[in-house]
């Protein structure tokens, strides 16, 4: 007889959802009949679903567990009827670490939400923790037993098409990639002016590819109790993206090109690697920061991209800088711009850095090894 799991993810939509939900449920599935897999976040945990939930389902795997609403309160009475009443066993995936730093978008969300205090209360209730990285889950095991904390790093699979890019649209430039979220405001800024250090000359053999950022959306106002009063959309010409771009311009000129971001879901967001070779990733070096995941690097190995990152955890946990990636001493423009002309000048160095990457990534990070562990992990339930 399968065994039903209900997944809850925090999102239907993003690589978070992409990643930690859609990918690896259907791999699961796809490789065992063991599981019957429903994912559904459209609970409102009221007293007819948590005996649903509990009648239906064996396990219940929640992404983040985390509410900006009432709804919170009934999640966690959802838990607690559903263990005493039916036995059923919570698992709880985190991929980012609960208190974020001040300068996120979300930070007043997060603290206005009292997003840390609630974490302590799931860490109270839920019987399994997975995550992303060794690291993060020593993190976790501060507050939650460490022999109940399992890791399954992000990972592609070898059959996803959109990330299996072999031959690039063809360029005389070397195109330098920024594909990252709006979180990253303040990350940026330590490569912001690199295009200052660099000659006429090296000017002319780059382009920058800039993706991934948000440049329109809304703001959304909410009272005192989380209810939302209000959504405007905001002016592109007032986005911190739209006046970052505006810069990159101004240094670049015709050497800059924006991609607009595709839906990971529908399989179009790897896609964008088509016009990349080298991706730019900066990361200040914040707890926050040092939770998330190395996840670039495997986009970049799986779409035979090379990686210039910052040296901090997590990406110097998982690259070796010179052998699958470059990763600037300091923190600053001048820094970056440094790496940046050194594979100008050695194009073997490109090379080998993207060979080395791609190995490594699709021998450990593989979605079809790393559904081997999760299905063991169910098995020990």
């Amino acid at each position: 007889m399968k065994r039903r799991i209900l997944f809850i993810p925090s999102t239907t939509s993003g690589g978070v959802y992409y990643y930690r939900c859609y990918t690896t449920m259907k791999s699961i599935t796809s490789n065992t009949s063991e599981f019957e897999i429903e994912i559904n976040n459209t609970f409102k945990f009221t007293d007819l679903e948590k005996d649903e939930i509990g009648k239906n389902y064996s396990i219940v795997w929640v992404h983040n567990g985390l509410y900006m609403t009432d709804i919170q309160n009934e999640f966690w009475k959802m838990i607690i009827y559903c263990k005493k009443n039916y036995g059923t066993k919570f698992i709880l995936d985190l991929d980012d670490y609960w208190e974020y730093h001040k300068f996120h978008p979300a930070y007043n969300a997060c603290m206005f939400n009292a997003f840390p205090d609630k974490m302590m209360i799931n860490f109270k209730l839920f019987d399994y923790i997975t995550t992303t990285t060794e690291y993060f889950k020593s993190v976790i095991s501060e507050y939650f037993p460490e022999s109940k904390i399992f890791v399954f790093p992000n990972a592609i699979s070898l059959k996803d098409s959109q990330f299996s890019i072999k031959d690039k649209t063809k360029s005389t430039k070397l195109r330098l990639g920024i594909t990252g979220g709006s979180s990253h405001t303040e990350d940026i800024k330590q490569l912001l002016e690199f295009p200052k250090y660099l000659t006429s000359k090296q000017l002319e053999q780059i382009e920058l590819v800039f993706c991934g950022f948000d440049t329109s959306g809304e703001r959304v106002e909410i009272d005192e109790n989380g209810k939302v009063i209000s959504k405007t959309k905001i002016d592109p010409k007032n986005n911190w993206w739209f006046k970052t771009e505006n810069k990159f311009k101004d240094m670049l000129g015709d050497n800059y090109k924006r991609v607009e971001t595709k839906d990971i879901v529908k399989g179009e967001f790897g896609k964008i690697y088509n016009d990349i070779d080298v991706i730019l990733v900066p990361l200040d070096n914040n707890k926050f920061n040092r939770c998330k995941s190395e996840l670039k690097f495997i986009e970049a190995g799986f779409t035979n991209t090379a990686i210039i990152c910052s040296n901090v955890i997590p990406y110097n946990n998982f690259g070796v800088n010179g052998e699958d990636c470059l990763m600037p001493k300091e923190p600053n423009p001048k820094e970056w711009a440094r790496v940046i002309k050194k594979i100008l000048r050695e194009p073997k160095l490109l090379e080998r850095i993207t060979l080395y990457n791609r190995i490594k990534v699709i021998g450990f990070r593989n979605l079809e090894n790393i559904t081997k562990d999760r299905i063991e992990f169910l098995r020990s339930i």
